[in-house]
């Protein structure tokens, strides 16, 4: 699966090289994202806890004008949380997707050297890895989710940026395959990262 995953970041990469040596309109880059991820519980569970996470990806920025982008990437997530049975059993589990987030982002004009935007947006993931007190075939093979987010790209000249940002991902879908348990999987990410 990790073949398949770094595969898939070169392609990626080598795409947005190309693009982005004939196109101006366009960037790409890299962030990781610490996250806080929970369960939002309901049926025979019960949210019990969170869990610290974490995300990486690639991203791409498609500019139709100065203001407004429509962007799009690969992020591997981990996310997860705790959360209790039947009043009684305490579960906890750690949920590895892949996604592709695609969202409009609106950007204000540059102030000296930082540009702040905000962006909306859905993320199709697909899960590839479940550890924890549930099995890989207890989990729904896909996962939809709202992506909200604001930041802040600090220009080092050119098109190169150091971004920083917040991004809630609110997940519409049940995760969980059990009739009685319901639970859709949120978190909140710190972004990390360079475009180009």
């Amino acid at each position: 699966m990790r073949a398949k995953v770094s595969l898939i970041a070169l392609a990626f990469v080598a795409v947005a090289q190309t693009l982005n040596a004939q196109d101006t309109k366009f960037n790409f880059g890299l962030k990781v994202s610490p996250t806080i991820a929970w369960f939002k519980a309901s049926g025979n569970l019960d949210n019990d806890g969170s869990k610290i996470g974490f995300a990486y990806g690639l991203m791409a920025d498609f500019n139709f004008s100065d203001n407004y982008a429509l962007c799009t990437g690969v992020d591997v997530t981990y996310r997860g949380g705790k959360v209790k049975a039947y009043d009684t059993y305490k579960l906890k589990t750690v949920l590895q997707y892949i996604e592709v987030p695609v969202t409009l982002k609106l950007k204000t004009n540059e102030i000296g050297y930082v540009t702040y935007f905000g962006k909306v947006g859905f993320a199709p993931g697909f899960n590839i890895r479940t550890d924890g007190d549930f099995n890989k075939s207890d989990i729904y093979p896909f996962n939809l989710a709202l992506v909200v987010g604001l930041g802040m790209q600090y220009s080092l000249g050119g098109k190169t940026a150091l971004l920083a940002g917040v991004t809630f991902n609110n997940g519409f879908l049940d995760v969980v395959k059990e009739k009685e348990m319901k639970a859709t999987s949120n978190f909140i990410a710190i972004d990390l990262g360079v475009m180009f």
